[in-house]
């Protein structure tokens, strides 16, 4: 860790300007913005997004904590440290309150999370990058008037959807194997009493209905991300069959959901061959949406994992049939959405 001069400091603070923006990726990071924001209350108080991703072992926990304290106005918080046990994380939160916090993102573990977020009001958007494991979540019946978003692993989400106006969920595995992970996830949304309207979802293609189990759990949904879980490598190609190769069947569950406005889907699979993908695409979605009036926008990328990767964004008009918005060769996550 670098320390600075009670001069080197100062003359930091006064000539570098302040930024709403705050991104730390180590502890000298860490230590150059406290040199600032210690003679400058002007560079704390104007940050709105701060960003603390460690890829190390943290040794100055609290410099850390001494740093968010300054932070009176931020909306944006992201905190992920490694190796950091659950004293060490009560200390980082110890005393810390927020009046303006919007979006919150942590691997922090949930009983330590839960004090911190009974006094988060004004949260709109949370990342749960962790689970409780086996038994009750420790964020089961925590009240967040204004939450929407929300992002935890099956055995989680529940606990935080319930009691709250979510609207958009993703469902993220954390400590469960992949054969039992959407089964856990139906079971999850099952138990909820919100109206889900955006779903992001990884699956199995083994689960043949995974519209249908959908639909009971989710059946207001206007935008529905499902992603195809990677199987690891094996010494023989397996082919595997999935659930929209029988086209017709594939159309009559995604009508079900009547107020689906967009959809995406991201498989391993070649969901046309040969020449003239293009086309072949279009084909396969005018198929596929032939009973979904409301189901205006489709992302497809498929053959994903692999150098032949293709990402089509395709749009539905009156007059035109399906037409192609945007394309692109070896993808990237950051275009799937």
């Amino acid at each position: 860790m670098r320390y600075y001069t009670r001069k080197a400091a100062s003359n930091l603070a006064l000539s570098t300007p302040a930024a709403e923006i705050v991104v730390i990726r180590n502890e000298d990071m860490l230590s150059r913005f406290m040199a600032r924001a210690s003679y400058n209350d002007g560079i704390a108080l104007r940050v709105k997004s701060f960003h603390v991703n460690f890829t190390a072992t943290i040794t100055g926990l609290g410099l850390l904590q001494k740093c968010i304290l300054l932070l009176q106005n931020i909306e944006d918080l992201e905190l992920h440290l490694v190796k950091l046990s659950p004293s060490s994380w009560i200390h980082v939160l110890r005393r810390v309150r927020f009046k303006k916090l919007q979006f919150f993102s942590s691997n922090c573990p949930h009983d330590v999370l839960a004090p911190f977020l009974s006094a988060a009001s004004t949260m709109r958007s949370l990342q749960l990058l962790v689970g409780c494991g086996s038994g009750q979540c420790h964020l089961e019946g925590r009240a967040l008037p204004l939450l929407t978003d929300v992002t935890a692993g099956n055995a989680c989400i529940t606990s935080v959807v319930d009691n709250n106006p979510v609207e958009r969920v993703v469902i993220i595995d954390v400590g469960i194997c992949d054969n039992l992970a959407f089964p856990f996830a139906i079971k999850s949304l099952s138990a909820s009493t919100s109206t889900i309207t955006t779903l992001h979802i990884d699956f199995d293609p083994d689960h043949r209905d995974i519209l249908r189990q959908l639909h009971e759990v989710a059946p207001e949904l206007t935008a529905l991300k499902l992603v195809e879980r990677q199987r690891p490598a094996s010494g023989r190609f397996v082919r595997r069959r999935r659930p929209w190769n029988d086209a017709f069947t594939w159309s009559i569950d995604l009508s079900r959901f009547t107020q689906l406005h967009r959809f995406l889907l991201r498989t391993p699979a070649a969901l046309v061959n040969g020449a003239d993908a293009e086309s072949k695409e279009k084909e396969l979605l005018t198929v596929w949406t032939t009973k979904s009036a409301r189901l205006d926008y489709v992302t497809l990328w498929y053959l994903a994992d692999s150098t032949a990767d293709i990402l089509r964004l395709w749009r539905r008009s009156f007059s035109r049939g399906w037409t192609v918005l945007a394309h692109a060769s070896s993808p990237s996550w950051d275009q799937f959405l």
